[in-house]
Parts: structure tokens; C-alpha cells; sequence
């Protein structure tokens, strides 16, 4: 009886195959990565600005359909046919030399361009990308769609409603010698009552953007599926009432509307506004959020290098963010290991959970950092959550699926590169609880959920946890696709 035991587990063993070790990302070719990245399920995009993220073409047929004229001198898209050097942009399609131009004054595809560093080309690009607002709509469904071909269903988006009246009433309420005298001057200017109005920019966009995708329809673009959250971000330049009113608008707005769930510095972190206000702008998104408890933040912080600002400067840009404003992210990062204290802050992020948004290729772009050598396996090392993400598409030429490969050249394996698509929704601002008490780690699954993860449905208390927390339900999801996709691969 013992001899037969012994075989039949034999034979059971040998029938059993084992799980397939995932696979070494290091050894593919460019195409077997480019192919097997591409169609890796890659949880959300974190670190998105809407608009950026619109391909030139797009711009110049709308700009065609739209009766714009391109100047011609400038390479630039103008909502205005009136001036010199003024082209229909309907002409410009028809001419390869000068369509061509432009898609290089556009994007960062041309190095040195006119020359400009690729900081400065990125960055001017954004003045030269003329589109009339209600396109807004338009752009976001080509980034949606961009993400379900990537097998990517979530999307938190910077987003700007009511720039104009928002920093009007700043500009008109002024400074009064702190945050806490101008928050409480700006509310009796009445802030708040552009909440309404920002809600229906959202309604409008987002309208536009299931109507271009034909949701709802049997035609429906997979982009339909794409869950879609707003940053509220305000500019970094300028008067610091003025930013300190889109924040506190964003503030309201994140409070009145579930589809916005935090709060965004955009503008080049190296300007002069930007650096002079730098300390005051985290004075004042630490007052507005209660160093975001109240709302949640994540900042811009270290997107800079010694060849943009002084050491003094760089000095303590992320240290700041998380220490004195509250972000619970930072994006881009790539200063913090110059920073004084660097461990420290870097150990703290670890052991509080905040995570780094990390553009590869837009860092290589703007901060001449290349993958290989960019602070990311530093970030792993010392525990610090990480997510990839693109940052401007539509300029750097890059989809998601790009960023990806970029970070295995930096060393990133097959587990980091998992680890980093189920932290772009576990470190989200979307509601509700998670699937997992270890998130950055995913070893163990909330109670409810254990021994489930990855099933087709949730069963019994999951169904419930699932049903009722967005984050939850966003995890569900992606965890499913994982799974799937695994099974087909190793």
C-alpha cells in the first residue's frame, strides 16, 4: 500500500505542472517588450495633464475643422485668423514640409529644435498648442481610448476649471500677509460660488468625451470603460493669491463633487515664480487642506536639477511637500536624492505611504536623466511606493506602455513593474477601502476577500466590500486582467 501511495504522488507530480516563473524583462528583445508591456495590465495613469496628452495631428485637424490658422513663422496653432504670418491650418495639413514642422514645434520629437533644450521645447510647446475649449472633450477621449488599448481602465487627470474667474477674484481680494487672513478673505469674496460653475466644466467635458467615444452605444469605444478622476491643479505662477484661489476653489470643488479627488501645482518648477513662492505655496496648500487631511494633495516636488536651480533651492523641494504642505504624492521626485536630509525623507515616505509618481521618458526629456540613471531603483530600495506614469503624452511622443519599458532599463524586474500597476490604484485618491492591508507589498488581502483575488466575481462579503468602495472595485478589476493575463503568457 505504501509502495502504491509513493507512486501515485509521483504520478500526481509529474502531472501537476508548476506555475511558470515569471518572466526575465532584462533578456527580451525591444519588440518582445515593447508587445508583452503593451498588453500588461497597467492599473492608471496618476500623473496625466489633461489636454497635454493630444497628439499634434488631433490639434492641427481640429484646428482645420475648427477655421484656425497656424502661424507660420512661430509654428504655432492660433484661435485667431487676424495677424501676420497666418496660415488656414487646412493648408497646413496639405503641405507635408510645413505640417511637419509644426508637429516638430508641437512635441519633443526633434532634439534641439530651433535650439531649444528639451526643458525649454516641452515647456513652450504648451503656448503653441492652440485648440478651442470645447475640444477639451475631445482630447479626453483620445487619452481614455490611448489607455484601454494598453489595457489600463483608471485615470486620474489634472484638470483647470474656472481659471479665469478663479484667479480674477484672487487678483481682486489680493494678498493679506498670510494664508490663513487671504483663505478667510477669499471666502468672503464669495470663492466657493464658482464650485457650481466648475462642476459643469467637468459635466461638459466629460459629456463630450463619452459622445466622441460613442458610449452607451453598440459602437462604444473601450475607452468608455476607463474610469475617469480629477486633479483640481492650479498654477504655480504669477501672484501667490492667485494660485491660492484656484486651490481654494479645487479645495471646495473636491469637497462638493466626487469626481474630483485632490489637488495639483502645475508650471515649471524651476521658474521664477515657482521658486520664489516655493516655501509659501506649501504654507498654503498645508491651510487649505489641513497638510491634507481635509483634501487630498499630490504635488509636483523635485522635477529639477542643478543645471535648472540653485543647490540652496533644490535643497529640500520634496522634504517640503511631504513634510510641510501634506502631499500624500509627489511627482517626478528626481531631486529628492540630492536633497539634505535625503534618507531620512525618503524613509519617512516609506513608513507613511507616499507614493512617487515617476515619468521615465519625460524626465529623460526635461531633466536630461536618463532611464538607466533616474533616482527610481533608489526609490525601490528604500521601500518608497512608485508608480509609472507619462506626464505629457501628447509633447514627449510617448504612451504608457513606453514608460514601462524605460523603467526596465533602470532595473526594474517583472515583480517591481507588477508592484508599480497595482500602486497606481492602491495609492489613488478614489474612495473607499482597498483589497489589500499591505498595499506596495500585496501579500495580504483584506479578510473579506482572502483566497479571491483574481476571480472572475467577488463571493459573499467581498461582493459587498467591492460593491460599495470605487478603489475596491478598480482593484477587482485590474486584478482579473492580471490574472488573465499571466494565465496566457507564463
Amino acid at each position: 500500500m505504501g509502495r502504491f501511495l509513493a507512486s501515485l504522488a509521483v504520478a500526481l507530480l509529474i502531472a501537476t505542472p508548476a506555475s511558470a516563473a515569471p518572466p526575465d524583462l532584462s533578456k527580451m528583445g525591444a519588440a518582445e517588450l515593447s508587445a508583452f508591456l503593451r498588453a500588461f495590465p497597467k492599473g492608471g495613469e496618476l500623473h496625466n495633464h489633461m489636454g497635454a496628452g493630444t497628439p499634434p495631428e488631433d490639434l492641427l485637424a481640429w484646428a482645420a475643422e475648427d477655421g484656425l490658422c497656424v502661424d507660420t513663422v512661430e509654428l504655432a496653432i492660433r484661435l485667431t485668423c487676424s495677424g501676420p504670418n497666418l496660415k488656414p491650418a487646412a493648408e497646413v495639413q496639405a503641405d507635408e514640409t510645413l505640417r511637419s514642422a509644426l508637429i516638430d514645434s508641437l512635441t519633443t520629437r526633434k532634439p534641439g529644435f530651433r535650439d531649444r533644450s528639451g526643458h525649454d521645447q516641452f515647456f513652450t510647446a504648451f503656448d503653441r498648442r492652440g485648440a478651442l475649449p470645447k475640444r477639451a472633450g475631445d482630447g479626453l477621449a483620445i487619452t481614455l481610448e490611448g489607455l484601454a488599448r494598453q489595457n489600463t481602465f483608471y485615470a486620474e487627470l489634472m484638470f483647470t476649471p474656472q481659471f479665469v474667474p478663479s484667479r480674477a477674484l484672487g487678483a481682486r481680494v489680493g494678498w493679506k500677509g498670510d494664508p490663513a487672513a487671504t483663505k478667510a478673505a477669499l471666502a468672503e469674496a464669495g470663492i466657493d460660488k464658482l464650485v457650481p460653475a466648475a462642476r459643469a466644466d467637468a459635466d461638459r467635458v466629460l459629456a463630450r468625451a463619452r459622445e466622441v467615444m460613442k458610449c452607451d452605444t453598440p459602437q462604444a469605444s473601450p475607452g468608455c470603460q476607463v474610469t475617469v478622476r480629477f486633479l483640481f491643479q492650479a498654477m504655480r505662477m504669477g501672484p501667490p493669491e492667485q494660485t491660492m484661489a484656484q486651490l481654494q476653489l479645487g479645495a471646495a470643488t473636491v469637497a462638493a463633487d466626487e469626481r474630483f479627488v485632490g489637488l495639483q501645482l502645475v508650471a515649471p518648477e524651476d521658474g521664477f515664480d515657482a521658486t520664489r513662492y516655493y516655501d509659501l505655496h506649501m504654507r498654503i496648500v498645508a491651510e487649505l487642506t489641513d497638510r491634507g487631511r481635509a483634501t487630498p494633495v499630490a504635488l509636483h516636488a523635485g522635477e529639477v536639477t542643478l543645471k535648472l536651480v540653485s543647490p540652496q533651492s533644490l535643497s529640500h523641494r520634496v522634504h517640503d511637500a511631504v513634510r510641510i504642505a501634506g502631499a500624500r504624492r509627489i511627482g517626478h521626485g528626481v531631486a529628492l536624492p540630492d536633497e539634505v536630509g535625503a534618507d531620512e525623507t525618503a524613509e519617512e515616505m516609506a513608513r507613511r505611504g507616499i507614493l512617487i509618481e515617476v515619468q521615465m521618458l519625460s524626465n529623460q526629456i526635461i531633466l536630461e536623466v536618463h532611464p538607466a540613471d533616474h533616482p527610481y531603483a533608489w526609490f525601490r530600495k528604500k521601500g518608497i511606493p512608485v508608480a509609472l506614469s507619462t506626464d505629457d503624452s501628447g509633447i514627449s511622443r510617448t504612451e504608457l506602455s513606453s514608460d514601462y519599458v524605460a523603467a526596465v532599463k533602470n532595473g526594474a524586474t517583472y515583480a517591481d513593474l507588477k508592484s508599480a500597476a497595482r500602486n497606481a490604484i492602491a495609492f489613488s485618491f478614489l474612495a473607499g477601502e482597498g483589497l489589500w492591508t499591505d498595499p506596495n507589498v500585496y501579500r495580504k488581502p483584506v479578510k473579506a476577500c482572502a483566497g479571491q483575488i483574481g476571480n472572475a466575481e467577488p463571493r459573499g462579503a467581498c461582493a459587498d466590500l467591492v460593491a460599495r468602495s470605487d478603489k475596491a472595485r478598480e482593484q477587482w478589476r485590474h486584478e482579473r486582467l492580471l490574472r488573465e493575463f499571466e494565465a496566457g503568457r507564463f
